[in-house]
């Protein structure tokens, strides 16, 4: 009982460092790219023993908040949304024995929204970053080949809308749909329809028109849901996002 007492006691100082390291981030005391005191002046500061202000620094640094440099120091990050939330796509791919009825949920509410803000904010280099992607879609059929392409133009228009947090978890929702995007492009006939989506998706970005853009990503996440619902509809075991899945014609 005693043992556990100071677990839990150990626990709780652990996660007041972290508390008041993120309290002297968050209130400027430490800045991105700021190096943190000497650890046993740092402990000090705030009323912890070494052992655990490592631990609170090892918990930051595994979320991106602090990099640990053998030697050199520790260094508050970047704290870019990208960065910060990178430890999302990794979750994402936990999460994957449970089904894709929420990736589908998710994918419904932000890509026609962050379509729509690419149209108003895209520029001429993405606008010709996203016209090479689709010349690469035309010239192949390895379905493998196509999703990495098409992975490819969805992060441009992740990074067209401005959001770096958008963007950033556009992209986890993207790794976590990745084996259903496979199965769907192994159908020559479904590679045509997403080739047809980004070209009028492209016209859209190109014509500033958001509305149209909205509409367009709407549609293409409606054909998805279709197909996996005809799939649902044809097998006794619903249709998971790490299970490879029947990609005949239906």
């Amino acid at each position: 009982m005693r043992r556990g007492t100071n677990w839990r006691r150990d626990v709780g100082v652990t996660t007041r460092a972290i508390d008041s390291i993120r309290a002297m981030i968050s209130s400027g005391d430490l800045h991105p790219g700021d190096r943190l005191p000497p650890e046993q002046e740092l402990a000090d500061q705030l009323g912890v023993s070494r052992g655990s202000l490592r631990e609170a620094v090892r918990a930051l640094a595994q979320i991106n908040v602090l990099d640990v440099r053998r030697g050199d120091g520790t260094f508050v990050t970047s704290l870019a949304p990208s960065e910060l939330l990178s430890g999302l796509s990794f979750a994402m791919e936990l999460l994957q024995s449970q089904g894709v009825d929420e990736v589908l949920e998710v994918r419904r509410m932000l890509f026609p929204a962050a379509t729509a803000l690419a149209a108003q904010r895209v520029n001429p280099d993405q606008l010709s970053s996203m016209h090479a992607v689709i010349d690469e879609l035309e010239l192949t059929t390895d379905p493998a080949e196509i999703a990495r392409l098409q992975r490819r133009f969805q992060a441009l228009v992740g990074d067209a809308t401005g959001n770096e947090t958008l963007s950033a978890i556009l992209s986890a929702i993207q790794l976590r749909d990745e084996n259903l995007r496979i199965a769907w492009l192994i159908s020559e006939k479904r590679r045509a329809v997403a080739l047809a989506h980004d070209r009028m998706l492209l016209d859209a970005f190109e014509r500033g028109d958001s509305d149209m853009a909205r509409s367009i990503a709407a549609v293409r996440v409606d054909t998805r849901e279709q197909w996996i619902e005809s799939l649902r509809s044809s097998t006794t075991t619903p249709p998971q996002a790490d299970q490879p899945l029947d990609t005949n014609e239906r």
